[in-house]
């Protein structure tokens, strides 16, 4: 099994909260990891990785351009047989967020969502993250990693 982490980040929480996730993921077995910049990601390590969970900061409710270009680049790789989640960092007050954006073109590309996306609280535009989110990126990775092992 081998497993994307895609993330983009503005002032470095949503790498924070990759970087705790993929900690999570390897900590419950999932070894065979990859962690990468949105920008940096390409077709070769979507296309040969098994499972993608991909992670933006929140940007007006929807996407950063660098998350777009890489979920252009996954669908480019294929989408068949591939296994996802998503993340987000956002305000605690933000209704929606760009997990409902990188799900939905999961779905809408047929792609199994394993374990619902998860979203993590930024207390000021530039951070730091909420007491507890890196913890709780941690646990949502060994989330993950139960299900890519069953």
């Amino acid at each position: 099994m081998k497993a994307l982490v895609v993330y983009d980040t503005k002032y470095g929480m949503t790498e924070k909260i990759a970087l705790a996730i993929s900690s999570g993921m390897k900590g419950a077995g999932i070894t065979d990891l990859a962690v990468k910049k949105a920008g940096d990601a390409t077709e070769e390590d979507f296309g040969s990785s098994d499972a993608w969970i991909v992670g933006a900061p929140t940007h007006m409710t929807g996407l950063t351009k660098p998350t777009k270009k890489a979920l252009k680049t996954a669908m480019k790789a294929g989408a068949s047989g591939k296994r996802c989640t998503a993340f987000d960092t956002r305000f605690r007050s933000a209704d929606k967020g760009a997990v409902d954006k990188i799900k939905r073109t999961f779905q809408e590309a047929g792609i199994k969502v394993i374990v619902e996306p998860e979203w993590f609280i930024v207390t000021g535009m530039k951070g730091p993250l909420a007491d507890g989110e890196e913890a709780k990126a941690a646990t949502f990775g060994q989330k993950i990693a139960v299900e890519l092992n069953r």
